[in-house]
């Protein structure tokens, strides 16, 4: 049975999450990526099972079978992206000398800029954004065992870095679900996947959207990608800006063939089609 959720997650400052692959000075997304809210998903699950950190793919491997649909859309807040130099532990091997080492200690440490997301409020409350999922099922199973998605999404505790620390604030299970196909044109205020719509039509768009490259949420090979191949093979997501508080933004898009629209009310999300 298909199942929908809305969940309104709250940020202390902001959140880490980085573009792999452009050096150790990289910058940070706009916004999470699905992978990484996937991700969060995955440590709640592997944590109320008791599994080890190396389980961590296999649960996300899961979550992107049983995912139909996954997009944001920023409640009140705007992301601003900066770099700040951070002292981390250098791991690495220079002239076949092991890094860290209390022999050379100045060796072991360094001091990169690393690209961070501040989420500035635009009402005086705390930043808010609200994903919209879409499952096949409410649960899965793991290890033999099912879990329902409802109970482990209440205790997602960060998104990004460990600093990146975050609050649930409200999980709604949809009860009522409805499918637009192709060939239909929808308007919604969420992120989109632009492989599962026809092109944007500029003419059908209000307020600011940018566009960024992100791991596709819906492949499972997509945790067990190297580095050079995720570089090679990303799905590009359009992501709407909250400019100011209270402003209008939509995009009316028209899913291609195998894609749908699922909707509740006046929200929409794009995502693959149901073939189960």
């Amino acid at each position: 049975m298909i199942a929908g959720f809305l969940i309104d997650i709250e940020f202390v400052w902001g959140f880490q999450a980085r573009v792999v692959g452009l050096s150790k000075t990289s910058p940070s997304f706009s916004y999470p990526p699905p992978t990484t809210f996937l991700g969060a998903l995955a440590e709640s699950i592997s944590k109320g099972l008791g599994l080890g950190e190396s389980s961590g793919r296999v649960v996300m491997a899961e979550l992107a079978k049983n995912l139909l649909a996954i997009g944001l859309k920023p409640i009140n807040c705007r992301p601003i992206k900066y770099a700040d130099v951070s002292r981390i532990i250098a791991i690495k091997v220079t002239s076949g000398q092991l890094h860290p080492t209390p022999m050379n200690l100045a060796g072991s440490f360094d001091s990169p800029a690393r690209g961070k997301t501040m989420l500035q409020s635009l009402d005086g409350g705390s930043p808010v954004i609200r994903w919209f999922l879409v499952f096949k099922d409410d649960g899965i199973i793991i290890g033999g065992r099912s879990l329902m998605l409802e109970n482990d999404v209440w205790r997602i505790h960060r998104l990004g870095s460990k600093e990146s620390i975050v609050s649930i604030l409200d999980v709604k299970r949809l009860k009522r679900l409805d499918v637009k196909t192709n060939d239909e044109r929808v308007k919604t205020s969420y992120s989109i996947p632009l492989n599962l719509v026809r092109s944007v039509d500029p003419g059908q768009m209000e307020g600011k959207w940018v566009v960024e490259q992100y791991l596709d949420p819906f492949d499972e090979r997509s945790f067990e990608k190297p580095v050079e191949d995720y570089l090679k093979e990303t799905t590009r997501f359009m992501l709407p800006i909250c400019e100011y508080a209270h402003s209008d933004y939509y995009a009316r898009v028209e899913p291609i063939k195998h894609a749908k629209a699922y909707f509740c009310g006046e929200e929409v999300v794009i995502g693959r089609g149901h073939k189960g």
